[in-house]
């Protein structure tokens, strides 16, 4: 990552965040709400959500980006963010994925009142956010008009023994657990996440933006991450219980799933999936599973490219 400290990176995400609307929409459940950054414009409407444990904020490089020809919107999944937090725990679970998916759809039909348009022209999704993303299109065909997943969490059937699939979970689970919190200030926040593995391919922009939209004051006066440990463990838990493959051919938009090579997931999972839909293909990145925080630019080129084929079709 580049060496830039943290005040310049935090002045130069600030500007990311320059004209955004900050708004509430209620999620699936009684007294929750969602957090919502609305940067406005006259275009066609794209809804963006955010992976397990980041924020809509972490995304402004990709918003930025877009705003010229849509009006950019991007949801803090509950727990995440400035939504509203809710204990981890009981049965089911708040944080399970299908309580998740109810809350974006509830959102999303919030923000075209808001906005005043009748179809979300483009979703964007990465890791969790994809799958969610994903899940609502299947519930609600025409809903959206074309999705661009980043890596998506596709868990395998729910009718298929794949014990080392759902078993990452767990596993990122516990090491979400175990993750550092607390930090004295967040410039202490800022050096400390660029020195690990996990961001250190961040643009600087991107790390301030988890480092100031994604952590709060304490009482105590510390810096702690807004999505608390348990709750992200709490999603990684419960990824095995949503089936998107079943009655995938209901899944209407244009889907293009973007796979990481350098991420965690097999591309033969995105290519059966997308053999399921009507207007699904797969295209592999040279890059890690969090690229929408380390190359935006190429978020930003396959919308690009999935406008001018809709433009220019074969």
């Amino acid at each position: 990552m580049q060496s830039v400290g943290w005040e310049e990176a935090w002045k130069r995400a600030r500007g990311m965040l320059s004209g955004v609307t900050r708004r509430r929409c209620a999620a699936s459940q009684p007294g929750v709400d969602l957090a919502v950054l609305d940067w406005g414009g006259q275009g066609e409407l794209a809804l963006l959500h955010h992976a397990n444990g980041f924020c809509a904020a972490t995304l402004a490089p990709v918003a930025q980006g877009l705003r010229d020809r849509y009006r950019v919107v991007s949801v803090d999944a509950r727990g995440h963010g400035d939504s509203t937090p809710v204990e981890p725990g009981g049965d089911p679970s708040p944080y399970g994925w299908t309580t998740l998916v109810g809350d974006l759809r509830s959102a999303a039909h919030e923000i075209l009142a808001i906005t005043g348009r009748d179809q979300i022209a483009l979703g964007i999704g990465h890791s969790l956010g994809g799958a969610l993303s994903l899940a609502v299109a299947k519930q609600e065909p025409g809903l959206f008009e074309g999705l661009v997943l980043c890596d998506p969490v596709i868990p395998p059937p729910l009718t298929r023994n794949d014990p080392m699939a759902r078993s990452g979970g767990r596993a990122l689970a516990e090491a979400t657990r175990r993750r550092r919190d607390r930090f004295p200030s967040r410039a202490e926040a800022f050096v400390h996440c660029r020195s690990r593995d996990l961001f250190a391919a961040f643009t600087p922009e991107a790390l301030a933006l988890y480092v100031g939209e994604g952590m709060r004051e304490t009482m105590e006066g510390e810096i702690a991450l807004k999505c608390d440990r348990e709750v992200e463990a709490s999603i990684f838990d419960g990824g095995g219980m949503l089936d998107l493959f079943e009655n995938a051919d209901r899944i209407s938009p244009e889907v293009l799933f973007l796979h990481a090579r350098r991420g965690n997931f097999r591309v033969e999972v995105y290519q059966e999936m997308a053999e399921r839909m009507p207007r699904a293909r797969v295209e592999s990145l040279d890059a890690g599973h969090l690229f929408p925080m380390e190359e935006p630019e190429r978020v930003l080129e396959a919308v690009a490219a999935m406008a001018e084929s809709k433009c220019h079709p074969n």
